[in-house]
């Protein structure tokens, strides 16, 4: 039987709509990254091609994350869901119509790039912030839980299904079954409650960028905000490079190989898992701030352990250990904190900026971990760790960063203090 405390989240019928809505689609994420892969070497047989794909995709939504932000600010994470899903929809359906009729061509795959780029720059900063009108703020925690629960749990199972459909029915299968996920999530959305009126719908768009300004200014004065900036930021730098180019170069390095790649990322795979779920039992401790800067310090030793561990069970146990931690100070409070400590009225812009420091400092990351596997693996491994021992060092000797609570009430926006800025 599920404990009372679990079951609180999944009474409210708004949060269970999306929740369930969401959790297919991103099922249908994954099922469709096998698919479109396979699709993406059977027209071009080339792996920049898939490069190159996904850089399409990746610059729209750089570009067009703070714009992101503001409009679901200005018209509500439900609107902006909404449209992101049909939009997507579509946009994946008519890929797979075409996959059908075997008429495929290149330029569709950067085609549906680009219009995935530009959806999910608006969908991001609107998923990171339609929780708190769906549950209870003392709610938000357990919630979040549920989605990283729900995500993890996707991630496991997406790439499975997709290989399956590929193998047994054909790739364009799996692509439609992800646009009909689309559609279904596009549906479950229009669960949650409507944003009364206020006003913001009718402004010209031109005062967008004065807006997005607005946003900015909330960080700069913000020290909650500024301090998970530092930590998304941090994270960035570290991890990008070091599970895309270091654990790869990190598994040949064994005898095993390629089962030695499989078995790391299946152990962080099931440490992420095992996190989310246990925060939907445990909740989360009320000194986030004492949590985050042990988990920070936690996985900047990590990463310097996996580069000097003699056999791979060791490093994939390492991983399932981290994996656990980051679920849970990453997956479920961050967004917990940042959900229950940001006024709404600024809730999708400053989650837009949040999301920032990935889309830029991953093409960083990537670059100087290829550099360094070249070399010594051992000193890429530390190398990675130096952002986020430097930045849990930094907040561990910060009382403020110490103190930080989830159960305070959303900080205000006001000037900022002398020192501070």
């Amino acid at each position: 039987m599920m404990p009372e405390r679990v079951r609180l989240p999944l009474r409210h019928r708004a949060f269970r709509a999306v929740w369930c809505g969401e959790t297919l689609s991103m099922l249908g994420d994954h099922t469709f990254e096998v698919a479109f892969v396979w699709l993406v070497f059977q027209e071009t047989g080339s792996a920049g091609a898939l490069a190159a794909v996904l850089l399409v995709q990746t610059v729209p939504r750089g570009v067009l994350l703070l714009v992101g932000g503001a409009v679901t600010d200005r018209m509500s994470p439900r609107t902006v869901m909404l449209c992101s899903h049909l939009v997507r929809g579509t946009a994946v359906g008519l890929l797979g119509v075409l996959a059908v009729a075997d008429g495929v061509r290149v330029w569709h795959l950067y085609a549906l790039g680009a219009v995935a780029g530009v959806a999910e720059a608006f969908f991001f900063p609107a998923q990171e912030s339609i929780l708190p009108s769906l549950l209870p703020a003392e709610q938000i925690p357990r919630g979040n839980a549920l989605v990283g629960f729900g995500e993890q749990g996707a991630r496991f199972l997406g790439p499975l299904l997709g290989a399956s459909l590929v193998a047994l029915v054909g790739t364009p299968a799996a692509i439609l079954l992800n646009s009909g996920t689309f559609f279904v999530a596009a549906w479950t959305v229009l669960a949650a409650p409507r944003r009364a009126p206020d006003g913001e719908e009718s402004k010209p768009l031109s005062v967008i960028g004065s807006e997005i300004v607005d946003g900015l200014r909330h960080v700069r004065r913000s020290r909650e905000a500024r301090t998970v900036l530092m930590i998304i930021g941090a994270a960035a730098l570290s991890y990008s490079g070091l599970f895309a180019v270091g654990l790869p170069a990190l598994a040949k390095s064994f005898p095993q190989n390629a089962t030695a790649l499989g078995l790391l990322l299946s152990a962080w795979g099931l440490g992420q898992l095992t996190g989310t779920l246990a925060a939907v039992f445990t909740g989360l401790p009320r000194r986030w701030g004492l949590l985050v800067i042990g988990m920070t310090l936690a996985e900047g030793v990590a990463f310097v352990l996996l580069g000097v561990l003699p056999n791979v069970w060791l490093a994939a146990a390492v991983l399932a250990l981290l994996g656990v931690g980051v679920a849970y100070s990453s997956d479920v409070a961050l967004p917990a904190f940042i959900q229950t400590r940001t006024p709404p009225e600024v809730l999708g812009r400053i989650n837009s900026v949040m999301y920032l420091p990935r889309v830029v400092l991953e093409p960083l990351s990537l670059a100087v971990m290829g550099l360094l596997v070249a070399g010594d693996l051992r000193w890429a491994f530390a190398a990675a760790a130096v952002p986020v021992l430097a930045v849990g060092v930094r907040l561990a000797l910060d009382r403020e960063a110490r103190a930080l609570s989830t159960t305070e009430e959303p900080e205000a926006v006001t000037a900022p203090s002398p020192g501070t800025a």
